[in-house]
């Protein structure tokens, strides 16, 4: 499932620093993708709507907005996951037919549920005009099909496609939310944004449609892998929901927090500097994308291949030196490009805050939410190594902890007040990291013993007719899989 990323190394060994640029360009916002353009379409609409006059809070629509990306990638989080692992066995089993209809079905059913889980938050939660929350549900519903949608596009090798998708639909929300809001209000503003994502997936499954292609072959049963890949799917949960307890935590327990309409409320002092941090993620993506999975990815198949067709035990050694060696000068180069730019933007916090027109505490609170974000990218990594060993078990005990330090020291930390915001975030991606790199070590330092160990063991007739087969039971052997959650 690494397959844009292979793609994306192809520019990245022409000569020049321009084909450098691009390629990194191309790997951050498609690492990215739905969640940057959220945050720079809500951006530039704040900056739009000023010039409207709207006599009511404005607030509502960013809110709802926020709300919506929140629980859908929260909610699609064990759909994600197992969905990506179920995909990557069809590919691995040479049905590639089966793709294209399973994205039809997932994507049918999860509008239809989350059609009706916006449809009664909104409409009862919500004091709100009906046709606002029509559109917020309707966005609730294209959100979350795009989450889905976005699992499919690492699959495909027309990047140039996916970024002319992501730029068009970033386009067409603002400048509809923006001329629906003149005659409608914010009513229109929900309105025009939810038929901007609405044009982008379009955009998005004609593109999977093209690269796919439609056939007669059926997409088959998938609650069977949720049951075989139940610690999956909690660790999709966990691991997004750790990304945004915190988030919520400020929404909804914080006694500072602004109540703005019903059940949604803001923290203006966290909610501002959260999303512009997250923006500063996008070199970590970029490295993330185009060289840690993709070289990681190729050493772990060269691995597989020397176990399956029965190298030495001195091969299998040495392409697994070879894969830890790929993956350390990987993570060493996703903390230096990372390091050095979240640095940059702690030594200018003040600066940017100004530019931002945010006070001194929204300054401490980015600086502390800038090293969050730095350990979060560390954490997807590691967690992706953990999902590539088939550790699944592992994995999903980190995004536990990911999430529980988040919750808890959060919620200790509320009463101390605002210079401490964002501490919980920052003491939960620590924590997970250090966790994940303690398992990664351990799972690498035995994986030859782990491969074989683990392998079913068969005696007689039995073995004549099943040992030239591979198995599953190993690390990554017959079902190698890969998962990018988004952040």
């Amino acid at each position: 499932m690494a397959g844009i990323g292979f793609e994306l190394n192809k520019i990245l060994s022409r000569q020049g620093y321009l084909s450098v640029f691009k390629a990194y360009a191309y790997a951050g916002v498609i690492g990215s993708g739905p969640w940057l353009i959220a945050v720079i379409s809500l951006g530039l609409l704040g900056t739009a709507m000023t010039t409207l006059e709207i006599t009511a809070d404005t607030r509502v629509f960013f809110v709802s907005v926020s709300v919506v990306y929140g629980f859908t990638l929260v909610l699609t989080g064990p759909i994600q996951v197992v969905l990506t692992r179920h995909v990557a066995d069809q590919e691995y089993a040479d049905r590639r037919d089966t793709i294209f209809p399973i994205y039809i079905k997932c994507v049918s059913w999860v509008s239809l549920l989350f059609a009706v889980l916006g449809s009664l938050f909104f409409g009862l939660l919500v004091p709100a005009p009906l046709l606002f929350k029509g559109a917020a549900a309707l966005l609730s519903t294209l959100v979350a099909a795009i989450w889905i949608s976005s699992i499919f596009l690492s699959a495909l090798k027309n990047y140039y496609a996916v970024l002319i998708s992501f730029a068009i639909g970033c386009t067409v929300s603002c400048v509809a939310a923006w001329q629906f809001a003149i005659p409608l209000g914010l009513a229109g503003a929900m309105l025009g944004f939810a038929i901007g994502h609405g044009v982008l997936l379009t955009i998005l499954a004609s593109v999977i449609y093209k690269e796919l292609g439609l056939s007669d072959a059926k997409a088959g049963p998938l609650l069977g892998s949720f049951v075989k890949y139940w610690d999956l799917a909690l660790a999709g949960l966990f691991y997004n929901l750790g990304v945004w307890m915190d988030k919520f935590l400020y929404w909804w327990v914080d006694p500072k927090a602004d109540v703005v309409a019903g059940i949604l409320r803001a923290s203006p002092v966290f909610d501002r500097v959260v999303y512009f941090s997250f923006l500063t993620i996008l070199p970590g993506m970029a490295v993330f994308l185009l060289k840690l999975e993709t070289e990681f990815a190729t050493q772990n198949l060269q691995f597989c291949q020397h176990v399956l067709k029965k190298g030495t035990l001195n091969q299998i050694r040495t392409i697994k030196h070879q894969m830890v060696d790929s993956l350390r000068e990987g993570i060493f180069l996703l903390v230096k490009v990372q390091g050095l730019f979240t640095g940059l933007l702690i030594l200018g916090a003040d600066r940017v805050m100004r530019i931002l027109e945010l006070g001194a505490v929204q300054s401490g609170v980015l600086q502390i939410s800038l090293i969050g974000l730095f350990l979060l990218v560390i954490f997807l990594a590691l967690q992706t190594i953990l999902f590539y060993l088939d550790k699944r078990f592992d994995a999903m005990l980190c995004c536990i902890l990911f999430t529980g330090i988040n919750g808890s020291v959060t919620a200790l930390c509320l009463p101390m007040g605002e210079k401490l915001y964002g501490i919980g975030f920052l003491a939960a991606a620590a924590s997970a990291v250090i966790m994940a790199s303690f398992m990664v070590n351990h799972h690498l330092k035995d994986l030859e013993y782990d491969t074989f160990a683990m392998q079913p063991i068969y005696s007689g007739s039995e073995a004549t007719d099943k040992t030239s087969k591979p198995s599953a039971a190993g690390p990554s052997i017959a079902k190698p899989p890969a998962f990018v959650p988004r952040t």
